[in-house]
């Protein structure tokens, strides 16, 4: 072990590993260094990173990679991939170029992130897994992030051969098909992650109920129990079936839990979704450590049997630090290669009329990266904070990724800016957590977020971004 300034290194067969004053060394075995948060309460998820190397055996990079998220899909639970983005780092021998890819899995009763890096140094391919909760990620997530910059390997110690590679071979047994037009536009070989949105589509949950039972169950929030004229209508029937009501009217555990974000509130959002075929409104409410959402059907649902009624809603009721990927999964966050180019300014009519169809006429001029976006299919999404108006937006362009909608000169234009997947989760997971907290929004990996016309408005009249 060495020291330096505010940490010390755990070493292994070539390889330092940075760990935080007080956190300490969980594993070191042959192949694997474990480094863990100082222990944490009963009850809290406690942090870790994982660095683990083996024998890359002649297997590309993006083999091994396509392997990791083929494996995460098969094993890890109610798991929503987010990102799969190149990644560089700084080796002794100069950059080295590999891949980063986060997901967000269910661990326990923990909602929890997952950073992972992957690159192959020598002839051993190495993983980073950075893990940590929902709630953990304004604390922890940067810090992972310079622990991995500060990892150190020696150029000279290599691992043997090894020629067991059976569950490569069936895992990812060849190479992954490539994204012809983003391996173009990078100039280099990008994967085609067209597969992994289709391998996760939205599941719409079980639990549908009437507008106007929702109604009548939000006058709850101030009582405890209906009175007798107001259990005699479906609208009753159908929340004492959901579990919410007992037959005398008064609240059940889960009713009482459903009022609780009303009686006790943290925050409110609104988060609205549309494409050419039409839009949807999920509705949040936060309050005693519970997390409301109810919602009109995904733009991302696998076709199902169940038609809904005109009025229904689907319910959930998840804990409070459930609610970015509940949001995410229904906002049908996936990979995509985002390439980066200038944004491309629009009209509030262009963009109106894009949103509405698709075969809406391209500006002049689009270079070929934004001509790929405006050819992918879209979705529009926009999360609003319901007490302060803080807003943000972007639009969901398929395989070109995820663009920030955002103001642009003159008054009735808006700026479409390319930014990747595991942003756009940074900023909700960030936009959320600022306003439970009641803390400052600091969004370090939007550069620029705080850019807002003088009015700071939107083109129609909301607020940019929920600003101190």
């Amino acid at each position: 072990m060495t020291k330096a300034a505010g940490f010390s290194y755990e070493g292994l067969h070539g390889f330092r590993v940075p760990c935080p004053d007080g956190w300490e060394l969980e594993q070191r075995t042959a192949d694997t260094i474990v480094v863990a948060h100082p222990p944490v309460p009963s009850g809290i998820f406690r942090p870790n990173m994982v660095l683990r190397w083996a024998p890359a055996n002649g297997i590309s990079l993006v083999r091994y990679a396509t392997a990791a998220l083929a494996s995460t899909m098969q094993t890890a639970q109610q798991v929503r991939i987010i990102a799969h983005e190149m990644w560089t780092m700084n080796a002794p021998d100069g950059p080295v170029t590999g891949r980063r890819q986060r997901f967000v899995h269910q661990v326990e009763q923990h909602p929890v992130c997952v950073d992972r890096w992957l690159w192959i140094a020598g002839n051993r391919v190495v993983e980073a897994t950075a893990s940590y909760s929902v709630d953990q990620l304004a604390g922890m997530k940067l810090l992972f992030e310079q622990m991995v910059m500060d990892l150190r390997i020696d150029p000279g110690a290599n691992a043997a051969e090894d020629q067991e590679r059976s569950l490569m071979d069936t895992i990812a047994p060849t190479e992954p098909r490539l994204d012809e037009a983003a391996s173009r536009l990078a100039g280099e070989d990008r994967e085609d992650l067209a597969r992994l949105a289709a391998a996760q589509p939205y599941q719409e949950p079980a639990l549908l109920l009437p507008i106007p039972a929702l109604e009548l169950m939000d006058s709850m929030a101030k009582r405890n129990r209906l009175g007798m004229f107001q259990r005699k209508g479906p609208e009753f029937a159908a929340l004492r079936d959901a579990g919410f009501l007992a037959a005398g009217g008064s609240l059940t555990p889960a009713g009482t839990a459903f009022v609780a974000p009303l009686r006790s509130p943290d925050a409110a959002f609104s988060v609205t979704a549309g494409d050419a075929h039409g839009g949807a409104v999920l509705q949040v409410w936060i309050g005693g450590g519970i997390g409301r959402l109810t919602a009109g059907p995904s733009r991302f649902s696998t076709p199902s049997a169940r038609v809904p009624g005109p009025d229904d809603l689907s319910v959930q009721l998840l804990q409070a630090n459930a609610v970015p990927k509940a949001i995410a999964d229904w906002l049908g966050f996936s990979p995509a290669w985002s390439v980066p180019h200038e944004p491309v300014v629009l009209t509030k009519d262009q963009y109106v009329a894009r949103t509405k169809s698709a075969q809406a006429s391209a500006p002049d001029g689009l270079g070929e990266a934004a001509r790929r976006m405006w050819e992918q299919p879209w979705t529009d999404w926009e999360i609003l904070d319901e007490e302060t108006g803080g807003w943000f937006g972007f639009v969901n362009a398929g395989s070109a990724g995820q663009y920030r909608l955002g103001p642009a000169e003159g008054n009735d234009s808006v700026m479409l800016e390319p930014v990747s997947s595991a942003v756009v989760w940074d900023t909700l997971v960030r936009f959320i957590h600022a306003t439970v907290e009641g803390t400052l929004l600091w969004i370090p990996e939007l550069p620029g977020f705080d850019h807002r016309p003088a009015d700071g408005k939107a083109p129609d009249g909301k607020v940019w971004a929920a600003y101190p």
